[in-house]
């Protein structure tokens, strides 16, 4: 009797802890919203943004998907990934292409980047580090109000990228009894690829560190079909169309030449904010310059990509050294954001102090991850695959901002793992520091800064 009386008492603890636990999602889910509130501006129009939403208005107005830049109709395209203009097309059919169009397309991306950071305890017990963990980020996230790229992929691949992440955890660990979630991780990669390629690097570490825990034969007979045909088969209908257009293999997108060229050049300065203020982007980018548009019409846009390709490669080559310091100084940017080399400014970010809780939390990252090793070593090595493959190419191309924004929630996440600790919420299960790391670590932020700036003025 005693014993089902505990058993009871157990259930019910677990069922009101479930309850609470809900319940909090929700409030983080409506909080989010209200501190995200989208206002609603009858002037604005697609013609007001950048590439994906071009691209989305001609997918609305002649159902062909085409001309990324505003200067002309540059004809077929492959310069952006494929899934957002596919969903802003949709916004566009059901509420137009003017402002209350626009309005939908920024509320339906507030909505899911409150829905992620509802799931933040989701994704943050599932990757080990605890339900407390992701309400802290969470709730971190939201007083610091990160400006949100509406335009852009970067919030919904933000999305993916956790639910792939926690998939991926599990099934590593469901390795010796292979369960479902390898499907459900293989259709995700294919929908992230086209979302947002560079993602296509996190996973190639994923499956490497696969081959690597399974051996050979174990791999192939339980991760060739679900995790390698079956994202090729979901990018196939993609690259078969641009097969059928340009006749090349364009996997997803075609831009990198043309990037490469825009950021690596005898005026190009590391952030596209310093590039812009210098037209030295409107001297090279089809999207502000009509004789470049004109190129890219002449030309087509594979040809007119593999020109700048070239031309990028050559500078690249001719001018090692500044190719370097370009490089260097956009791996600072990229964790130690900064548009113009000073600190003080914003970077963008949409609040003065939002910079400052990017940088805690980068800071505190570091203690995180250390921590989250020593008990959970399966989890770091997802959570560090996220941070150390997706920038890759982004150090390479003017730095902007928005480029973080899919793993920052990886941060967010580790830098609330030592406040979790600290608060008695979380176990550490090590006996390492997590403030001397994460202060060591910000006092590196901190002097890497002050050369940046020293070095713009």
């Amino acid at each position: 009797m005693e014993r089902e009386s505990g058993v009871a008492m157990r259930l019910i603890k677990v069922t009101r802890h479930s309850r609470w636990h809900k319940a909090a999602c929700v409030l983080i889910f409506f909080a989010s919203l209200i501190r995200y509130h989208v206002r609603y501006d009858p002037a604005e129009s697609y013609s007001n943004y950048p590439e994906s939403i071009q691209v989305a208005h001609h997918i609305f107005r002649e159902d062909r998907f085409a001309s990324p830049f505003a200067a002309l109709d540059t004809g077929p395209s492959a310069h952006v990934a494929p899934v957002l203009p596919a969903i802003q097309a949709l916004l566009m059919k059901a509420f137009g292409d003017k402002s209350t169009g626009m309005y939908a397309m920024k509320l339906l991306t507030v909505s899911v980047l409150s829905l992620q950071l509802a799931l933040f305890p989701v994704f943050s017990r599932e990757l080990g580090m605890g339900s407390a963990t992701g309400f802290i980020a969470a709730s971190m996230w939201i007083v610091a109000k990160l400006t949100v790229p509406y335009q852009w992929e970067s919030v919904y691949a933000a999305l993916l990228l956790a639910v792939a992440c926690c998939c991926y955890r599990r099934y590593i660990e469901a390795a010796a009894k292979p369960t479902g979630n390898q499907w459900l991780l293989g259709g995700l990669v294919g929908l992230l690829v086209l979302t947002s390629p560079p993602t296509a690097l996190i996973f190639i570490v994923w499956l490497a560190y696969d081959l690597y825990l399974s051996g050979a034969v174990t791999f192939l007979k339980k991760a060739l079909v679900p995790l390698v045909l079956l994202p090729l088969l979901i990018v196939a209908p993609w690259t078969i169309r641009n097969y059928l257009q340009f006749h090349r293999v364009i996997p997803v997108r075609d831009d990198l030449g043309l990037e490469l060229s825009v950021s690596n050049n005898d005026c190009a300065q590391f952030s596209i904010y310093k590039n812009l203020i210098s037209g030295c982007f409107d001297k090279f980018h089809p999207n502000h310059n009509a004789s470049e548009a004109a190129k890219v019409r002449a030309m087509g846009e594979v040809n007119y990509d593999e020109l700048r390709l070239r031309e990028a490669e050559g500078w690249i080559g001719s001018h090692p050294e500044a190719f370097v310091s370009l490089s260097a100084r956009r791996f600072i940017a990229f964790w130690i954001p900064t548009q113009n080399g000073d600190v003080r400014e914003t970077s963008g970010w949409r609040l003065e102090r939002g910079i400052l809780y990017i940088y805690l939390m980068t800071a505190l990252s570091v203690a995180g991850l250390m921590t989250l090793y020593r008990r959970d070593k399966r989890s770091s090595f997802i959570c560090l695959s996220c941070l150390a493959a997706f920038p890759l190419i982004y150090y390479l191309v003017q730095f902007e901002d928005r480029y973080r924004y899919p793993i920052m929630w990886v941060t967010f996440l580790l830098g609330s793992r030592p406040i979790a600790i600290s608060l008695g919420l979380e176990s550490a299960n090590d006996p390492i520091r997590p403030y001397k790391v994460a202060a060591s670590g910000l006092t590196a932020i901190l002097s890497a800064s002050r050369r940046i700036s020293a070095e713009a003025k």
